[in-house]
């Protein structure tokens, strides 16, 4: 949900760009461009679903390593992957869920509408979730205030089950100081603009740092910018101010 300083113009709520004039016109929140990102990393976590159930067997992930495990205190192995067993048990259809009924709430506020439907079993509640959000994202997009808290989950989600199947284990970290970029919606060139503050962290796999508030991404040819706006920068790396 996004709670940043008030922009000093409209930008999109899913990254730091500015809306165009036929978006503010027609009331859009999100950017085309994030619209499809969005729509396509829908459909990636039904791709990758099919996927998980063939990762279950520990040794089975991708990568070379993914056979290790670390043993229990009696020095047994436990006789399933419990990261994919966890993603098959509802780490992937709850988050999705929550976003459905939240806009279908939203919906509702305009007349009747129905409640999220029991779908059966996770296969099925996962094909139809995604299928829903997919349909609807467009009118969010125009009419729906929350649609980055839908991002956010998908970048969590995304994250870890592409981790799982390529069998790249390596997490975000966060960094210290917070964000000395200004805050969304504020020119960068602006010196009297309000500071992000928000929380920065590295993603490993694709050298990139992130402002979970801002939405700015900055990779490696960036990092010297980030690096002496904030004096210092720490983990996994260190950047001395210009």
């Amino acid at each position: 949900m996004t709670t940043d300083t008030a922009p000093a113009f409209p930008v999109c709520q899913c990254c730091p760009r500015r809306l165009l004039g036929p978006e503010v016109q027609h009331g859009r929140l999100v950017c085309r461009p994030c619209e499809q990102r969005i729509d396509a990393e829908l459909g990636e976590v039904a791709d990758l679903w099919e996927r998980l159930p063939e990762l279950l067997i520990p040794g089975t992930a991708g990568g070379d390593d993914a056979g290790e495990r670390t043993a229990g205190p009696t020095g047994s192995k436990p006789p399933t992957n419990l990261a994919v067993l966890s993603l098959l048990g509802g780490g992937v259809t709850e988050p999705l869920l929550a976003e459905e009924d939240a806009w279908r709430r939203e919906l509702r506020k305009s007349g009747h509408y129905p409640l999220t439907p029991h779908r059966g079993g996770q296969d099925n509640t996962l094909r139809g979730t995604v299928h829903w959000l997919r349909l609807n994202l467009h009118w969010a997009c125009g009419a729906y205030p929350d649609v980055d808290d839908l991002d956010q989950a998908l970048r969590r989600l995304l994250g870890e089950m592409r981790g799982l199947v390529s069998g790249d284990r390596r997490r975000r970290e966060a960094l210290e100081p917070r964000c000395p970029m200004p805050a969304r919606g504020h020119a960068e060139d602006d010196p009297a603009a309000p500071k992000c503050r928000g929380q920065l962290t590295y993603d490993p796999r694709k050298s990139v740092i992130r402002c979970d508030t801002c939405r700015r991404a900055y990779g490696p040819h960036e990092w010297d910018i980030v690096g002496a706006r904030a004096g210092l920068i720490t983990l996994p790396f260190t950047l001395p101010a210009a």
